[in-house]
Formats: C-alpha cells, structure tokens, sequence
C-alpha cells in the first residue's frame, strides 16, 4: 500500500505562488520606502539608506520565498 498523492488544482498552485510573490513584492517595497524616508529625514545627499535597505529587502525576500517553497514540497 503506497501513499495516495494530493494533486492540487491550477488554481490552488497559482494561487500560493502569486501569494508568495505578493508577498515577497511587499517585503522589498518596504526596504525602499522605508529607506527612503529615512534618507529624507537625515537630509542626506547620498541615498545610502535607500540603497542598502532596498539590497537587504531583495536578500530577506528571497531567502524567505526560498523557505516557503521548500517548506511546500
């Protein structure tokens, strides 16, 4: 007796997947306009803040897409 696989319906796939993306859009988006509004409250010529919280969002976003789809299968 062998295990019964689940097949997911199309729409169940793309519904977690477009749910992980909005997800991970979300994270990076708040890097940005977090580190904007920090570099515009510190009146600084330079982006730093921008630049590096926008760099750390995409590495935060990827390793926990990375996560939820191992966690899935």
């Amino acid at each position: 007796m062998g295990k019964k696989e689940k097949k997911d319906s199309p729409l169940k796939f793309y519904a977690r997947y477009s749910s992980l993306a909005m997800q991970m859009v979300v994270i990076i988006l708040a890097g940005a306009f977090g580190g904007k509004a920090l570099d515009e409250w510190l009146e600084w010529g330079f982006p730093v803040f921008t630049l590096a919280l926008t760099i750390l969002a995409v590495v935060v976003a990827i390793v926990y897409g990375m996560r939820e789809i191992f966690r899935q299968k």
